[in-house]
């Protein structure tokens, strides 16, 4: 498996990097590098569901044949603008009834599944223009048509691509990046789950909430596995009323998402033994809770995963092309339940689950009354112009409290939800087109949100803290200037108590936290850099040996690469300060004066993030 794996995700990493090659249209390589792993994604996706025949009334060639009627035709018009764009758009991404009829003569029979992962990019949407030549994705159709077909050992549905080969080639490819690459093998995810899902809920069953009775069954020495091998029904109306819906599970540098979809099969094997302990039990809540889920088991697995994936599971990267990775995977594992086209549902939206931010930065909670009490150090000039003062609090947009500011956010969407469903009971708008306005409000909200919040930050981190923004030239001197909101914002701070604001406000925080900390210490990375700009290296024929090698050289020669390395290494020196000063983190003095561990980092956050009466977090 391990071997399968790498060669699999060097196989995806080949791909991957002749499709940011190919784009058109985008100029920053972060931008190419993620909207080439969506379009990857969305392929992969499109597969699965051709080789489950559940395209074009049983078409398992599907995009091959497409991509050969549109070379045929000789338009203008590549495969991803005139045929790949409006499949995902108009097609997989609108009801039947919505789509133009022109449209549906061209991409024939397709279920509607939501516009999740198919509706309209940001990139897309920022850069109308962009484009994919045929060539790099006629040799992914290829690639994948070689590559050996599995089979659901229990249902017989055939799928496009292993999903745990995927599973373990994603994670050595996201791994390789800026570490040493890996592939955990099922024995070590095994343990993980062991000693973090299973360790909680055998905690759970032993010592209940006191309206609870406590399970006398549940020893110490007992295991999940032996626990679902003869499930009773009161254990079973346990875990389906007071373990399972209140479950939240963190990893806060998903990364590939590996570990949230080891924790997204075990989940499901929980619930399916729930499911077949419901149906065999003369418990009438039980029973009720079976029929809830639908007629057959293909119809309770279907909810039971949408339910896991919106409920129970969060993630949190500093980089959008890994969160789409893992909204991909965990996509995938939720239509391998369906056996026949007629059991598919609209996917549900992960980006409010699954997200982008900087996990070591951003507020986890706000102690509002002291928070609202800070007053500038100084006072600033009537005349003053200089929007970058430090100790500027006076702002309108930080007038209000945090807590103001997250009740605002509750009622707007609160007022948002009331106003569409009026509208919807009136016959006004289709139920899709209800939920993509819902999606844009909360989206306007939350953007505001993050501004006041960020703004905030930068009065701790500027005023509160002292913190300069340092910037490193390639003659080797540091200069520093006043820091700006503009330098907090590059570091892309994630708020955990309104983003999550019901698992850390109400709950207390997450029940399980595990994750693969990136290693190394808190300074700027050569190979870290280098990736992150590897078109732009490659435009100027610089290999990472030799950038590593003459640094200071090559940024003198090429301004451009020095501009991006100050805006780099600012970002590093401001986070540096943070974790230094910040009450966020508890360092020694030792560790203050030397490079600190990013390991060390993670470890305080998520112990920071995980309830008092929690698992202890999982650090890898």
């Amino acid at each position: 498996m391990e071997v399968a794996g790498r060669h699999l995700a060097q196989a995806l990493a080949d791909h991957h990097r002749w499709f940011v090659d190919a784009l058109i249209g985008l100029s920053q390589t972060s931008e190419r590098r993620w909207f080439a792993h969506v379009v990857l994604g969305r392929l992969l996706l499109i597969y699965d569901l051709q080789v489950a025949g559940f395209l074009g009334a049983g078409d398992r060639w599907y995009l091959h044949s497409h991509l050969s009627q549109q070379a045929a035709t000789q338009t203008e018009a590549t495969f991803f603008k005139g045929f790949l764009q409006p499949l995902c758009h108009q097609g997989l991404g609108l009801p039947e009834v919505e789509r133009p009829r022109s449209l549906t003569a061209k991409i024939g029979d397709v279920p509607y599944l939501g516009s999740q992962p198919f509706g309209v990019h940001p990139l897309e949407q920022h850069y109308p223009q962009l484009d994919l030549p045929d060539e790099p994705i006629e040799r992914f159709l290829g690639w994948l048509a070689e590559q050996p077909l599995s089979q659901d050992a229990l249902s017989g549905r055939a799928h496009g691509i292993d999903l745990e080969l995927l599973a373990g080639a994603y994670e050595y490819l996201m791994t390789a990046q800026t570490d040493k690459a890996t592939v955990s093998t099922a024995d070590t995810l095994q343990e993980i789950g062991r000693r973090t899902l299973d360790a909680h809920i055998l905690k759970a069953l032993r010592n209940p909430s006191p309206s609870v009775v406590a399970l006398a069954a549940i020893t110490d020495d007992k295991s999940v596995d032996a626990l679902l091998a003869a499930l009773d029904s009161e254990t079973c109306r346990q875990l389906l009323t007071t373990v399972l819906p209140t479950l939240s599970v963190l990893d806060p540098a998903c990364g590939s998402g590996r570990y949230l979809v080891m924790i997204f099969e075990r989940l499901q094997a929980i619930y399916q033994a729930c499911w077949h302990c419901a149906q065999a039990s003369t418990s009438a809540e039980l029973q009720a809770w079976g029929r809830s889920l639908g007629p057959t088991q293909i119809a309770a697995e279907w909810q039971l995963a949408e339910q896991i994936l919106t409920q129970n599971l969060y993630g949190v990267d500093l980089q959008p092309e890994a969160v789409s990775i893992t909204q991909l995977q965990l996509w995938l594992r939720l239509l391998s339940t369906a056996t026949q086209v007629d059991d598919l549902r609209p996917l549900p939206d992960l980006d409010f689950n699954i997200t982008t931010g900087n996990a070591l930065m951003g507020f986890i909670r706000v102690d509002t009354a002291s928070f609202d009490k800070i007053v500038p150090k100084r006072s600033r000039p009537a005349d003053s112009q200089d929007p970058a003062l430090q100790g500027n609090l006076l702002q309108p947009l930080t007038a209000a409290s945090y807590r103001d500011t997250l009740t605002e956010q509750k009622i707007r969407v609160e007022h948002y939800q009331a106003q569409t469903r009026a509208m919807g009971s009136e016959g006004g708008l289709p139920e899709y087109v209800q939920t993509a306005f819902l999606r844009d409000r909360i989206d306007e909200v939350n953007r505001a949100v993050q501004l006041k919040l960020n703004r905030l930050l930068w009065e701790t981190l500027s005023y509160k803290l002292g913190i300069w923004a340092k910037e490193a030239h390639p003659s080797g001197k540091t200069r520093k200037r006043l820091l700006q909101i503009a330098d907090v914002e590059a570091l892309k701070p994630f708020h955990w108590g309104f983003f999550f604001n019901p698992v850390i406000q109400q709950r207390g925080g997450f029940d399980i936290v595990l994750t693969a900390a990136p290693t190394g210490t808190l300074r700027p990375q050569a190979n870290a850099f280098y990736h992150q700009h590897q078109a732009l290296f490659e435009q100027h024929n610089i290999a990472l040996a030799e950038f590593r090698r003459s640094r200071r050289q090559l940024l003198r020669q090429h301004a451009d690469l020095a501009e991006h390395w100050r805006a780099y290494t600012r970002g590093i020196a401001c986070l540096r300060d943070f974790v230094r000063r910040s009450d966020s983190y508890q360092l020694t003095a030792a560790a203050t004066q030397r490079s600190i561990a990013l390991k060390l980092l993670f470890a305080q956050r998520c112990l920071a993030l995980t309830k008092p009466d929690g698992i202890p977090p999982y650090i890898q």
